[in-house]
């Protein structure tokens, strides 16, 4: 399993995901900027990811639905669960700025989840990249509400498959 550092930092709404991939900057940058390598890890182990509209440039959107394929998954299975990246800025190869919503397959924003801001920086190490990924809340209680959601653990399984395709 992918070792992820978290920091937790309530006073200042915001939580900080490290992990280190084993594959060059260039291959960690392309499975986030390019729609095929994306689709092939983004979401939990056990889900597969659709995206229905990809531009990461500023101002673009990232539409994408992830469906639950693992029957192991109980009531999960066969559910799907749609998001949606704003893009807010974009520094080719070493960072992006988003804002991610928890949406339907229309796009429609579900206003009842809360909605991150989210930097997502790549730094190169010895042939390896340090992903640094800082998310904002509005609220202490939205980034504790996200944690018991699971967000650690499914974002620390996606990491495990971003892992596997850069390597």
């Amino acid at each position: 399993m992918a070792e992820v550092k978290v920091t937790k930092d309530l006073e200042n709404k915001k939580l900080v995901v490290e992990f280190v991939a084993n594959g060059p900057k260039d291959k960690v940058w392309k499975a986030y900027a390019d729609k095929e390598w994306f689709e092939k890890w983004w979401g939990p182990e056990g889900w597969e990811t659709t995206v229905k509209e990809f531009n990461l440039t500023p101002g673009g959107r990232v539409h994408y639905g992830m469906k639950c394929v693992d029957e192991n998954q109980g009531e999960w299975f066969g559910q799907v669960s749609w998001g949606l990246m704003e893009i807010q800025s974009v520094e080719e190869g070493k960072s992006f700025t988003y804002v991610d919503y928890f949406s339907d397959e229309d796009a429609n924003l579900n206003q009842e989840l809360p909605a991150l801001t989210i930097t997502n920086e790549f730094i190169e190490e010895d042939g390896k990249t340090r992903i640094i990924s800082t998310s904002y809340a509005n609220s202490a209680e939205q980034i504790e509400e996200l944690i018991k959601m699971g967000m650690i653990e499914g974002f620390s399984s996606q990491l495990n498959k971003l892992d596997q395709l850069v390597a």
